[in-house]
């Protein structure tokens, strides 16, 4: 509605949405990227839990082995706290790894690779205290928090509901022995993780569609903003109008120079070269006009109504276009290809004359 209410009625362009992805405006949801690492959590629980158990009981071991005279405990305190970090570490490596593997697929499945620092710059925008109060009361964190409350009071009912369901089981569980009684509360956990995790995939897709949907609708342009946009991205109308009239001017007086010339070399079809050689005006021959394929044509066709003589020579109607601009004398490696047919065409204007 406030997009309707400001003209913003257009889906946004494959530009506007290409700068506001350089800018690091994407469609995400955290709570998907929160889901997947949630889910891979759940499907790896057993063995994180066993990895764990095994490894804290081995410190354990380490650490009661310790002297307990307090000289002794005193000397041995920096050893024992070294090995406690080496050994969090040990314990923590692959829940650091989950997350940082969940964390990079999250966003690739999500945006793709982007790399920007665009978010990093700094902003007055930042630090303005009324945006700041937007932010915390406006709509979107509104939305925001009722959203996690309601995610909240779902998942601490359905492990409620849960552990209801299993409350025979655990009541039970000191009568399969005191060895069996971890591997059970383990699988127990796993299950109820396994399926908290699909619900919050469900709840992840759904606020994904949702952010994409809000991330289109607050790129929303008005016909003035494309308007101006395709004025940017090709120019104006008016200035390209102008631009391809004089253009139209200028190849219409180029193919009327070739009433002037004295021959017109062609490719046959693809190129056309008007070649002028007046004694009374040119120490060496000039190329007057050349064209390409509809110009070459339209040469053509001014050569016939002009009398203009027409010479095929492609290797030599392909180098004068490549290498000669009009009202440039022709280069002297092409002086005796030129004279050949210049010496053709005065030959037949003699005969001509004597006829008559």
């Amino acid at each position: 509605m406030a997009a309707d209410k400001d003209g913003k009625t257009e889906k946004p362009t494959p530009k506007k949405l290409r700068e506001a992805r350089k800018k690091g405006q994407v469609p995400k949801s955290q709570d998907l990227s929160s889901a997947l690492s949630f889910g891979l959590f759940a499907l790896s629980f057993t063995f994180l839990a066993m990895y764990v158990l095994q490894r804290a009981y081995v410190f354990m071991q380490s650490s009661l082995r310790m002297d307990s005279k307090p000289d002794t405990v005193m000397h041995e305190l920096p050893a024992v706290g070294m090995e406690a970090i080496i050994w969090f570490l040990i314990l923590a490596a692959p829940f650091l790894a989950i997350a940082f593997f969940t964390g990079v697929i999250g966003n690739m499945v999500q945006v793709g690779f982007l790399f920007t620092k665009e978010p990093l710059k700094p902003s007055l925008n930042k630090i303005n205290p009324v945006s700041g109060f937007k932010n915390i009361f406006g709509k979107k964190a509104v939305f925001g928090l009722a959203k996690n409350l309601m995610k909240l009071f779902i998942v601490v009912g359905f492990t409620v509901y849960t552990l209801y369901q299993s409350a025979l089981v655990i009541l039970n569980a000191g009568q399969v022995g005191v060895p069996a009684i971890f591997p059970l509360m383990i699988e127990l956990v796993s299950q109820l993780a396994f399926q908290l995790a699909v619900f919050l995939a469900v709840l992840g897709v759904l606020d994904y569609v949702y952010q994409r949907y809000d991330h289109k609708k607050n790129l929303m342009m008005s016909m003035q903003e494309i308007k101006d946009e395709y004025k940017e991205m090709e120019g104006d109308p008016q200035i390209k109008s102008q631009r391809k009239a004089r253009y139209r001017d200028m190849l219409a007086g180029n193919i009327q120079d070739v009433a002037e010339a004295t021959v017109l070399i062609t490719n046959p079809t693809h190129f056309a070269v008007a070649i002028r050689y007046d004694k009374n005006k040119d120490q060496v021959p000039v190329v007057l006009v050349k064209g390409q394929d509809l110009m070459a044509l339209k040469m053509r066709e001014m050569a016939g109504e002009q009398e203009v003589p027409i010479i095929e020579n492609k290797p030599l109607a392909r180098s004068l276009y490549k290498q000669v601009e009009p009202m440039d004398p022709v280069p002297t490696e092409l002086y005796q290809a030129i004279a050949e047919i210049l010496a053709l065409i005065f030959q037949a204007e003699e005969a001509r004359k004597h006829k008559i």
